[in-house]
């Protein structure tokens, strides 16, 4: 699969002019207000779009609130401030990108040659999701052993490789028609999709920090 992805800049200031610009063509951009707080700055997502990148940068910093700066270089532009306990993430995904000189590249991602998004996860069963396994007669995918109750929610269970129990050893998807909604948004070539591919095979798409 091509995937078109926004590549990630630092900048502090009197740069802001040039951060908005790397924005405006489809790139990130990291912005150190100090040395103790920065933000993340990206294209402010198109509503209902579920694989927009930006908005799954986010969560992969732990955020869902989106902000919109109102005035000044960013004007319209979307942007979060960076938590504390992730500028060691962003840093990274900054170091990774050194190497791509264009605010956006093309990644060419084989799923099938991957897997790593079903590997030492954690999907959380909605009521969408149950119902979509009672209709194709498949309602025991949400009980044990192949769910189970965490914190209130129902998740999946994993096997003690933490792979996906419905993940086979072709990396194929046992139940793919009827896979919960966690799994078939799942953007590829997020950051999400990134970072699992160098937590769980060691696989860097960029420059290794």
């Amino acid at each position: 699969m091509r995937v078109v992805r926004p590549v990630v800049r630092s900048y502090r200031s009197p740069h802001l002019a040039q951060a908005a610009a790397w924005v405006r063509a489809g790139g990130h951009a990291i912005v150190w207000i100090s040395p103790r707080k920065a933000r993340l700055v990206f294209t402010r997502p198109k509503a209902g779009d579920d694989q927009d990148l930006g908005r799954w940068s986010v969560l992969d910093l732990g955020r869902t609130e989106v902000r919109l700066a109102r005035r000044g270089p960013f004007q319209g532009m979307a942007f979060i401030p960076v938590p504390h306990d992730c500028y060691a993430i962003v840093r990274s995904r900054v170091v990774r990108d050194s190497i791509h000189p264009e605010p956006t590249r093309t990644l060419e991602l084989d799923c099938l040659a991957c897997g790593s998004c079903c590997r030492d996860n954690r999907v959380q069963l909605d009521d969408v999701d149950i119902a979509r396994f009672e209709q194709a007669g498949r309602g025991d995918l949400a009980r044990a052993p192949y769910a189970r109750r965490d914190d209130g929610a129902i998740i999946l269970v994993l096997r003690k490789d933490k792979r996906c129990k419905h993940l086979a050893d072709d990396n194929k998807c046992g139940i793919y028609p009827i896979r919960p909604d966690a799994c078939s948004t799942f953007p590829v070539g997020s950051e999400c999709c990134l970072s699992s591919r160098e937590e769980e095979l060691g696989i860097v798409d960029g420059a290794s920090a």
